[in-house]
């Protein structure tokens, strides 16, 4: 048997044996050199055309070819795995650098980036709008999501982001920019004007242009670093202001400028970085998102127990339950997160053994797993989801004790207002007792700011005195908080409810500011005999941030990353 014997799904279980290994093993496991002319392109990933088409005959007949055995050229290797499907593409040419600046909130370049290149477009939501590119884009992504970005218009024809638009290719690379830092690489696989598919995709900006001309993009890497020093040599300027293209490493640079500094190597984001990026870009359309979401906080109330893959039948029994308690749509399938979630990278699917009477199982890796068992990310995790993709759901208490994550409603671990179970009227009695045990502290925190408010300064009279809260900073309860002065605040009733339920933190420079668009309410109150643990303050700040992506372009000092 040849290479042309390959079949589409030897092809995919070499792919696959690629992921696992990881490129480079890959190549030096089976003595293959680095692809120099053809790629394939598979999920928006590229791989070495020859190499994978050598290992795929192992899946065929047990043994992998040789690079001497078979020619990896166009009317070749190149050929057969376009006659099975895939898209195989030529790079001759040395690839530019694309330098692209991400966008901030104002412009909705952060919520974009995030959405459509962190995420992706799922290509079934916009087929209409895609028109004649639609099938190129399926061949590219043949799990049906799109990592895509579009630039509008050029006002002038031969300014810089005319010619970089103009010049750019397929196998160029793309740096994103924000914030004078670098945060994400990807290449070109697919260069196409189509308004329709973006103002489908983006909308339009203030002007009424939208963001034609795209790109599809593959081997989409979060990045963090420093590009002051290489835009400033580039452009002459401090700050990205427009899309601009530089030569490849190593073709030069312009005579007037010192040569700038080779492009970095790509540093990985951190799992759990991944893992909430993932989290809080769930795509599609939005009863499965909202579905997929529930499913996922479902399983995060399993993280604690044992097996960590759960069966199909106990999944679909769960998760239908908790969508019709909390009166959600999918309730009559869902069986399709249990399947649908193993495109992210946290999820895993495993088919049924050859044993009769088993079945299929599901559940997070084991290394999002290990993420989740920790209290502050799991935390993190569940207000990801909360905040980002069921928001919109009314009774949230009914939501989180549903899936049995009732003690992360709030800070504090407790119920805020109204009626629940009697399992929650128990939590409360326990938080009771706590705070009976520490009455002193509660009432000398209390006496020292006066019944001020330390957030906004309010100073509430009632006909038989004042009143104010003492407000854990890190929660009794679930966080694992002391009684103790150094971790209590004295706020109003409202500053309080805000606090404990992840709508206040207070950030590095003591200013208060509410979660989602960090406003400023007020500067941390402090006194002489109250000393606030600044690990505690850190703690709960920490709770109310999601790390990925970059700050925002018109972020203030001391401002985070915030649940938006």
């Amino acid at each position: 048997m040849s290479y042309r014997d390959v079949r589409e799904q030897d092809v995919l279980a070499a792919i696959a044996r690629c992921d696992e290994l990881g490129t480079d093993a890959f190549l030096a496991r089976y003595g293959y050199d680095k692809a120099r002319t053809f790629v394939l392109v598979h999920n928006g990933r590229q791989y070495d055309s020859k190499a994978i088409t050598g290992v795929a005959h192992e899946f065929l007949d047990g043994r992998a070819l040789g690079p001497g055995e078979f020619s990896g050229g166009r009317e070749t290797v190149a050929r057969h795995l376009g006659r099975l499907g895939f898209v195989v593409q030529e790079r001759r040419d040395p690839p530019r650098l694309l330098l692209q600046p991400r966008g901030g909130t104002r412009d909705g370049g952060q919520g974009n980036f995030i959405r459509t290149v962190v995420g992706g477009v799922r290509l079934a939501d916009h087929a209409e709008a895609f028109g004649a590119d639609l099938d190129e884009l399926r061949a590219l992504y043949r799990d049906g999501t799109a990592k895509l970005w579009g630039n509008t218009s050029p006002a002038h024809g031969n300014n810089t982001k005319a010619k970089a638009i103009r010049d750019r290719r397929v196998g160029d690379r793309v740096r994103f920019y924000a914030r004078h830092r670098f945060i994400a690489e990807a290449v070109i696989l697919k260069l196409f004007r189509n308004p329709d598919a973006a103002r489908a995709i983006w909308g339009a900006n203030e002007t009424g242009h939208t963001f034609e001309h795209m790109m599809a993009l593959g081997d989409v890497r979060m990045i963090d670093e420093d590009a002051t020093e290489f835009v400033r040599r580039w452009t002459g300027q401090d700050t990205l202001r427009s899309v601009t293209l530089v030569p490849a490493e190593g073709l030069g640079a312009p005579a007037d400028r010192p040569e700038p500094p080779s492009v970095p190597p790509v540093a990985k984001r951190s799992v759990a970085e991944e893992l909430l990026a993932e989290l809080l870009t769930l795509n599609g359309h939005p009863q499965a998102v909202s579905r997929d979401s529930v499913a996922v906080l479902w399983a995060i109330g399993q993280v604690k127990r044992e097996p960590r893959l759960h069966p199909l039948s106990t999944f679909r029994r769960e998760v239908s339950g908790v969508l019709a308690n909390c009166g959600l749509e999918g309730a009559d399938e869902p069986e399709r997160p249990f399947y649908d979630l193993g495109r992210t990278g946290f999820w895993q699917v495993e088919p049924p053994s050859t044993a009769e009477g088993t079945e299929p199982r599901a559940g997070f890796t084991e290394d999002s797993r290990r993420l989740l068992m920790d209290i502050s990310f799991r935390t993190k995790a569940i207000n990801a989801l909360r905040s980002r993709h069921l928001d919109h759901v009314e009774d949230q208490e009914l939501l989180l004790s549903s899936v049995g994550l009732a003690d992360y409603a709030t800070v504090s671990g407790s119920r805020q207002r109204g009626d629940g179970t009697s399992g929650e009227r128990r939590r409360r009695t326990i938080q009771s007792s706590s705070v009976v045990r520490a009455q002193d502290v509660v009432k000398r925190v209390k006496a020292l700011h006066d019944h001020m408010c330390q957030f906004c300064g309010t100073r509430l009279k009632t006909g038989f005195g004042f009143y104010s809260e003492a407000a854990h900073i890190r929660g009794l309860t679930v966080h694992d908080g002391p009684d103790e002065l150094e971790n209590l605040l004295c706020l109003c009733a409202n500053c309080h409810v805000e606090f404990d339920g992840f709508g206040l933190y207070v950030d590095v420079d003591d200013l208060v500011r509410r979660v989602g668009d960090g406003s400023v309410v007020g500067e941390l109150r402090r006194v002489p005999g109250h000393e606030i643990n600044a690990d505690h303050i850190a703690y709960h700040r920490e709770l109310c941030v999601i790390a990925p992506p970059a700050l925002p372009e018109d972020a203030k000092p001391g401002q985070v990353a915030l649940l938006a």
